[in-house]
């Protein structure tokens, strides 16, 4: 899943691609024309997606839980559940079992609640917000815009309204501006290659090994030439180290060619770019909404854990403020990044090698935010561009966060990953703007550095944080082959959090799906009645196809269900 708007553009792109291959197409002006034809008659391919992700897509929403949901039998005594993490992943399936009738005690080792969810108030003018970590809601995060519906928030369109006629991606290689057109007829050059690739791994064991292993660096050298596609290898070569969060000879060859050679109809159904949204006020009003709902005593903050014990019922060590602090539990969920659970004493936990062997190596990304404060968008009012960038300079990439929010100022946030993700954590935010930041912003918007507020730097650097050491998960060479085994349990132990995710790995979307789906296991094993807030959710896990527990090829799964989850956003949006 794409993380940022720039990856939604490329998607687009290569399906557009694959489009113009299909149809021998060879004009970008053409390539365009037809597909926008093709967008006008889409409704049977709406249709067709609907029926290929399976027929009981047709049924109207369960007015109950589904079999096997949950029982009418009563709990045999008070059940101990201790969710360790308060992210949303943590809160979210805290409420779902509170909501049902469980005890539960949420421990967070921080001061606050949230996690990466992190919205940084009264730091700009005009009442405008910044978003310290998870920034993006899709139309196809189906968890969030029911959960934004339950708490009451309001979800902004960042990309509709007064910003539609704006230049909604600027690439930057090699001192100058790169083009659309460019970049599409180097795809179309390259797609079948991208597409091969896709579907030798999906159905070939052997591929997919090797394609696992093969570094992002040596598959870009040798399926992107930089002497022939010097725009498309640069800007891939730079995006990837911010999607992803590392260094692309630290990542897997799969992260690129899963995410741009699955999709293949996405224009099809979404229409140029799939519309962006943002918690109005914050993202953050997500997990504080949730804490509120919660029952007084059940949050604990400032508990470290730093050891687990048994086969269940578990022992659990904390570090407090006050000193240390022994509990015992029934059911435990880590809902914590596994940078952080693997540095915890497990040792004395029956976990599988498997498991172990994910938790202590599974690859996280650098990924840095610096942000920035100007009189006025520079970029959209003298150059007719959103601000998004992504460019072979220093400053790697970057985007306007004060789009959809009121006032005349404007936040644009450097995003970084790799190597410039962990530099940005030196000196200090203003270090960075005045030496990275506005020289190359200057160069891509002239007159931009003018317009810089002093003082206005903010910066969150998520390597440092002592709670996640790292941003989000990000496949090393060989890792694909752990998907999706981050998140099944292990007896009474349970995981939550972005990282377990099967199908939004890295986003805000994942880690609250999968909070709720640990909270579903939980109602299941105790035999409570599911609560009408996940009959959603029990009707989805219906039609998504099954992930059996015996190996598997990741991408036979993935690609069918990206279908259903396609085709179950469309249905909920019309």
């Amino acid at each position: 899943m794409a993380r940022s708007a720039l990856f939604h553009h490329l998607q687009h792109l290569v399906a557009l691609a694959r489009f113009a291959r299909a149809h021998g197409l060879r004009d970008p002006d053409a390539i365009r024309a037809a597909a926008a034809e093709a967008r006008r008659g889409a409704a049977p391919t709406r249709r067709q997606l609907l029926a290929g992700a399976g027929s009981t897509l047709a049924l109207t929403a369960l007015p109950g839980a589904s079999g096997g949901c949950g029982t009418d039998e009563e709990p045999q005594g008070e059940h101990r559940i201790a969710i360790v993490g308060g992210g949303i992943a943590g809160l979210l399936c805290a409420h779902r079992l509170e909501e049902a009738g469980a005890t539960v005690t949420l421990y967070e080792a921080a001061e606050r609640l949230g996690g990466r969810m992190f919205t940084g108030r009264d730091l700009y003018p005009e009442g405008q917000v910044c978003e310290l970590g998870g920034e993006l809601v899709d139309t196809n995060h189906a968890t969030l815009w029911a959960l934004s519906e339950e708490l009451g928030l309001q979800l902004d369109d960042r990309l509709g309204g007064p910003y539609a006629g704006l230049a909604a991606e600027t690439f930057w290689v090699d001192g100058a501006e790169v083009d659309d057109d460019t970049l599409l007829m180097q795809l179309v050059a390259v797609v079948d290659d991208i597409q091969a690739d896709f579907d030798a791994a999906e159905s070939d064991d052997a591929a997919f090994e090797a394609l696992d292993l093969e570094p992002l660096t040596a598959w870009l050298d040798r399926r992107l030439p930089i002497d022939q596609y010097l725009a498309l290898h640069v800007v891939l070569d730079v995006a990837y180290r911010g999607e992803y969060g590392l260094e692309n000879d630290e990542q897997s060859a799969l992260n690129l060619i899963y995410l741009l050679g699955l999709d293949t109809d996405a224009f099809l159904i979404f229409g140029d770019s799939d519309e962006r949204y943002h918690v109005h006020g914050g993202n953050d009003l997500f997990t504080t909404g949730l804490a509120e709902r919660l029952a007084d005593d059940t949050v604990a903050l400032q508990h470290r854990l730093v050891a687990a014990t048994g086969e269940g019922p578990f022992t659990l060590t904390f570090e407090t403020p006050e000193g240390g602090l022994v509990v015992e539990a029934d059911s435990v969920v880590f809902a914590l990044p596994f940078t952080i659970l693997r540095e915890v004493d497990t040792s004395g936990l029956a976990l599988s090698d498997t498991k172990r062997e994910i938790i202590d190596t599974i690859g996280y990304g650098t990924n840095a935010k610096v942000m920035a404060g100007f009189s006025r968008p520079v970029w959209r009012e003298d150059h007719g561009a959103l601000g998004t960038v992504t460019a072979d300079l220093p400053l790697q990439q970057t985007w306007d966060t004060s789009l959809g929010q009121d006032g005349t100022t404007a936040i644009l946030t450097n995003f970084l990953g790799g190597r410039a993700g962990l530099e940005s954590g030196e000196g200090t935010a203003e270090d960075w703007i005045a030496t990275v930041l506005l020289p190359s912003l200057d160069q891509i918007y002239p007159g931009s550095a003018a317009t810089y507020t002093p003082g206005s730097g903010v910066r969150m650097h998520w390597p440092t944080v002592p709670t996640h050491k790292g941003s989000y998960t990000c496949y090393r060479p060989g890792q694909w082959s752990f998907w999706p085994l981050e998140g099944e349990r292990e007896g009474s132990l349970h995981f939550c959090g972005e990282h377990t995710s099967p199908d939004f790995q890295g986003w805000m979307e994942g880690a609250a799906e999968s909070g709720e789906r640990v909270a579903t296991e939980l109602i299941e094993d105790l035999g409570l009645e599911l609560p009408a807030s996940l009959h959603r959710r029990a009707e989805l896990q219906r039609l998504l196809p099954p992930i059996p527990r015996e190996a598997r090829n990741p991408l036979r799964l993935l690609r069918a269900r990206r279908q259903v989850l396609a085709a179950w956003s469309e249905r909920r949006r019309r």
